[in-house]
């Protein structure tokens, strides 16, 4: 299954997909990343208000490349994390270690936490 595939059984189907990611590959991202940010740059979860039928983006199940870079260096630079941050939820990143294991850092407590053995795992 892909990851694609995995987040929408996750997210029940409400996540926003974006336009393909095309240009130049960073080397500090894993592939695993890449494969998709190569079908979708970011992925948003929605969710439908009861009044109106709208669907609205409420939070960022995967960044965007940009952001991924953005907020990684942030992260190395101000609290020494390694690892490529590509998610958060309110005050948690979550990262991929060079390990491929994935960690969240709790940015009020200054924790940071193993979470899954893989991005596989993570989706689950």
């Amino acid at each position: 299954m892909h990851y694609i595939d995995q987040i929408y059984d996750s997210y029940k189907g409400n996540i926003s997909l974006y336009a393909p990611y095309t240009d130049k590959q960073n080397k500090n991202i894993p592939e695993e990343l890449y494969s998709i940010l190569s079908i979708s740059n970011s992925i948003l979860e929605t969710m439908h208000l009861p009044a109106t039928g709208e669907t609205i983006e409420i939070s960022w199940i995967v960044y965007s490349h940009e952001m991924m870079i953005e907020w990684t260096d942030f992260y190395a630079t101000n609290y020494n994390i390694e690892g490529v941050v590509f998610s958060d939820d309110d005050d948690n990143v979550y990262i991929i270690k060079p390990d491929n294991t994935i960690t969240c850092y709790n940015t009020i407590e200054n924790i940071e936490t193993k979470i899954a053995d893989s991005l596989f795992d993570f989706f689950q």
